[in-house]
């Protein structure tokens, strides 16, 4: 547990771009001939406003893997998790998810996992958070109500930090380690907590910054904790917590004790916790007016759900990282592991898979269906307009850079695209060889916390209208129709699951609610077969013909449903593996 007692211990308070294992003064701003302390850090306002500026930088993650490549340069996935799950498929062989694919995950330090590049640097994170609340109190501050508020503010930012990092470590690893206070050497060896007081310790911090922080900020400080984004961290937590991953007497995999086994799960089902999942969602609903946070809902139902993902600081986006969400060129964006190969000769694509695309509805909110043909173009015309705003296919214009995409069969950009189809969502319309465009590096939207509700409520109380109203106004925002009446709490959470796969659609999503519904063994979802279509030309038509077909085959192994702790980290004896690694 060598690496995780120096985040715990070693006094690393990383503001730089190194890896974080040098002393303090190393990473530490400077002035000439002046060492830099802990000490002055907390010796005024501006000097803690640096400081917390450097803990957001470490805090606060992306869905971009590349954001964290100047902080963890030797660590780096360079692709997205949506190749892990059926949404996708990334076209370059020696990326992160072809280790998810095959079932070949294992204990390894290097990227956790194979996907948890940040695990390490999340606990200096979360030593950051608890310095601060032990020495703020040494800031000199005055006794105005301004400083007062600031103080408070403070503190709910790193609390909210601080249960942020917990919450990610949450739906990898089940129970982790609690830390709530610097550590002296003496103190280093901390074993994992439960999964339940995992999640009351997350829940603590979140009520504790709700009460603190601001509804909202200047626009200038934009990315910072607000209490909307602590009432989704703690919609999001609850309803992990209560899904059936966690929410049950049985874990997935049995370790040695019952004891051991609440590092799993709870140890026990009780279904109350999906009503606490519920109201948590209802109150970041009910929140976000005060924040000036709102659904995208334009007359434009072909563009509500473009504007959502790709405007920046959107009044539906509650919180996005910012560190690294500068414009880029578009030869830096293969680097953010979505843009395609043969659409900008670039390093690497994520292809959108037929297993991803059959879960669009037609515009009347019935299935479509694909028995293969020579009307690929009538089938997509089709569909839900979340699927146009989202997928590259056929024909259709990319962004401002590629008018209309080839991907059928001896086509510009058909090249190792096994899907059918590019990933277009993300692309900011802009990009071009000449200019530069930022992405949008969402942690919390508003549509998650309406999907959210309305998942717990049904699984709380059964489709009761209110949850209705949750999906109905997203899918009418989008132009796609209301639910039918009538359905029963198992058609019902049938359809607030495919709807949240398309509304949140590559947003880092899939992965964490495959496995808290247990899914992962279904077939096409996990494992099994995994399919694209193959298109070619029509002679003497404008359309297109499609065949379904097989690329590959893929593996889920059961233990797969929560991550490995890193070997090297259990061999010091602190900290209970996970089972089956």
């Amino acid at each position: 547990m060598k690496a995780l007692f120096k985040a715990f211990v070693g006094g690393v308070l990383c503001l730089a771009t190194s890896a974080c294992d040098k002393p303090i003064d190393e990473f530490l701003d400077k002035a000439p001939g002046v060492d830099v302390t802990e000490n002055t850090i907390f010796s005024s306002r501006v000097q803690l406003e640096n400081f917390i500026t450097g803990t957001y930088r470490i805090g606060i993650h992306s869905p971009f893997p590349y954001n964290d490549g100047a902080l963890i340069p030797t660590a780096r996935t360079f692709c997205m998790n949506a190749p892990i799950t059926d949404e996708a498929e990334c076209e370059v062989t020696f990326m992160h998810p072809e280790t998810w694919n095959a079932g070949s995950v294992v204990a390894n330090s290097g990227l956790v996992g194979s996907e948890d590049e940040r695990f390490f640097i999340r606990w200096t994170a979360i030593r950051n958070c608890n310095i601060i609340l032990e020495r703020l109190d040494e800031v000199p501050l005055t006794d105005s109500q301004s400083d007062k508020d600031y103080k408070n503010q403070v503190i709910g930012e790193v609390k909210f930090i601080r249960a942020l990092n917990y919450s990610e470590m949450l739906k990898r690893y089940g129970g982790v380690p609690i830390i709530d206070k610097r550590l002296s050497v003496d103190e280093g060896k901390v074993p994992r907590s439960s999964v339940e007081d995992v999640v009351n310790f997350i829940v603590r911090d979140c009520d504790e910054a709700i009460a603190k922080l601001p509804a909202t900020y200047p626009s200038t400080f934009r990315g910072r904790a607000t209490r909307t984004a602590a009432h989704m961290l703690k919609s999001r937590t609850l309803l992990y917590a209560a899904s059936p991953l966690f929410n049950t007497a049985t874990p997935y995999l049995a370790l040695g004790s019952a004891d051991d086994n609440k590092l799993l799960c709870y140890g026990n089902q009780d279904n109350t916790r999906w009503k606490l999942a519920a109201d948590a969602a209802k109150a970041a609903i009910d929140a976000a007016p005060a924040g000036a946070f709102a659904l995208i809902n334009t007359p434009d139902v072909n563009r509500n759900y473009k504007i959502a993902w790709e405007q920046t600081d959107n009044a539906e986006i509650v919180l996005a990282e910012k560190a690294f969400a500068a414009a880029r060129r578009r030869d830096q964006y293969p680097f953010l592991g979505i843009q395609p190969l043969t659409v900008f000769n670039s390093f690497g694509g994520i292809s959108v898979i037929h297993n991803f695309v059959r879960k669009y509805e037609k515009k009347d909110g019935t299935p479509q269906t694909w028995p293969g043909g020579n009307n690929l173009l009538a089938k997509y015309n089709e569909l839900d307009p979340r699927f146009a705003q989202t997928v590259g296919f056929v024909t259709s214009r990319y962004n401002a850079a590629v008018a209309s995409l080839e991907t059928f069969e001896g086509g510009l950009h058909a090249r190792d695209c096994e899907g059918g189809a590019w990933l277009k969502k993300f692309i900011p319309d802009a990009l071009s060889a000449s200019q530069t465009a930022a992405p949008n590096s969402i942690v919390f939207r508003l549509a998650e916390a309406y999907l959210n509700y309305a998942e717990a409520l049904n699984e709380a109380q059964g489709p009761l209208p209110a949850a209705y109203d949750a999906v109905n106004r997203i899918r009418q925002r989008s132009g796609m129709p209301v639910l039918p009446p009538g359905l029963s709490k198992d058609q019902f959470r049938a359809r607030v699951h495919n709807e949240r796969d398309i509304e949140l659609a590559f947003e880092n999503h899939r992965l964490w609610d495959i496995r808290r519904w247990k899914v992962a063994e279904q077939e096409g979802v996990m494992k099994g077969a995994f399919q694209g279509l193959r298109i070619t030309r029509v002679t003497g038509s404008t359309d297109f013909a499609y065949q379904v077909y097989k690329f590959e085959d893929r593996t889920f192994q059961p233990r797969m449903y929560l991550h490995p702790f890193p070997a090297n980290e259990v061999f010091k004896g602190y900290l209970v593996q996970n089972p089956g690694y």
